[in-house]
């Protein structure tokens, strides 16, 4: 099809870096797949970070937060506000707040298989295969020092606070050779339905 659809998978990884960098970084990986025929509840759960007194050196280019397989809505984040508001740049959403030396990542899905084989999705097809997807996308960056603040409010960017999208995406599974999914994301923290985002991925699900 084109994403998984029941069972889970973990992966924890860690590594050392030495020379002129002097950090490890740290990967954990959950995912749950809950299968209700005939829809899938997706969970997924990612950190990846690094740790050490060299976590911070500027020879090693940030952490992103934004790019579309793990939040989706955050391409376009230029600065979000009025015109003549002094305070952009220090109270609007910028690169710098979707970058650091650490992020956390939770996504969750509702995927209903659209057209498959029969026994799993709505419309029988030999060769075409789609999913429907409604989406929840959460995460935070932040570097070592930081205090982040675990909130919803949408315009507070003079501390690390997370940042949520919604939406809803399809998944193509094109001839068994790639998975496209166009999607529409509602970015909460960035201006939300004012500058809903439209966009595509060129990855399988999660």
């Amino acid at each position: 099809m084109t994403s998984p659809m029941r069972g889970r998978r973990a992966r924890y990884q860690l590594e050392k870096y030495f020379g002129a960098v002097d950090f490890f970084t740290g990967l954990v990986d959950f995912r749950q797949y809950s299968f209700i025929n005939p829809v899938t509840l997706a969970f997924r759960f990612y950190h990846y970070g690094r740790y050490g007194k060299g976590s911070e050196t500027d020879l090693v280019s940030p952490i992103y937060l934004g790019y579309p397989w793990l939040i989706r809505g955050y391409e376009n984040i230029s600065f979000y506000g009025n015109p003549g508001d002094n305070t952009i740049g220090f109270n609007s959403l910028n690169y710098s707040h979707l970058s650091g030396s650490r992020v956390a990542v939770v996504n969750a899905e509702l995927r209903v298989p659209m057209t498959g084989p029969k026994m799993l999705a709505l419309f029988g097809s030999k060769y075409f295969m789609t999913d429907l997807n409604l989406f929840f996308d959460g995460g935070l960056a932040w570097r070592a020092g930081d205090k982040p603040k675990i909130t919803w409010e949408e315009a507070v960017f003079n501390q690390r606070v997370p940042v949520f999208s919604a939406g809803v995406s399809v998944r193509v599974n094109v001839l068994g050779a790639m998975i496209l999914e166009p999607y529409f994301a509602i970015p909460f923290q960035n201006g939300g339905w004012q500058n809903k985002q439209f966009g595509l991925n060129f990855v399988p699900g999660w």
